[in-house]
């Protein structure tokens, strides 16, 4: 799979994700929170990817959580960009939270209706090819957070 790298404003990748997401939240009666510090600033890399994550991560938030908080956040961190999707949704165990990133594995919390179980397999996967991670903290019946750490320049 190609990377197009290219240079873009961060600040309006979070926009656009957050726009998009916007009436996935609303299914679930939930409120979309967005936090973006005021130097984020630009990044090298391939925002249609970084666009990707963002969307996979809002969307599982949204259908997992319901009359809650889907929230993301976004900051500068050195030499790289932190994204943090949370939620106050079902949480997971943390056997679910190992299997969570295995390609067509859904995490059945009794709360949703499963996808394809490739978001999060995505997910991690171009995370990796931006030289980035994808880790998740969960804990049942408080919630999820999923921190996205990307080098601003794509190795």
């Amino acid at each position: 799979m190609a990377l197009y790298i290219e240079e873009f404003e961060i600040a309006s990748v979070v926009n656009n994700a957050v726009d998009t997401a916007y009436p996935l939240t609303q299914k679930n009666a939930n409120r979309l929170e967005k936090a973006c510090a005021t130097d984020l600033g630009t990044m090298k890399s391939d925002m249609g990817k970084v666009r990707q994550c963002l969307l996979n991560l809002l969307s599982n938030a949204a259908k997992f959580t319901k009359q809650g908080v889907v929230r993301l956040e976004a900051r500068r961190d050195g030499d790289a960009v932190l994204f943090v999707v949370s939620d106050t949704g079902s949480g997971m165990t943390p056997h679910q939270v190992r299997r969570l990133f295995e390609p067509f594995t859904q995490v059945h919390t009794g709360s949703a209706p499963g996808g394809t179980g490739l978001g999060l397999a995505i997910t991690r996967r171009f995370c990796q090819m931006l030289g980035g991670e994808v880790t998740v903290e969960s804990e049942p019946g408080v919630g999820s957070g999923f921190s996205i750490r990307l080098p601003v320049q794509a190795r």
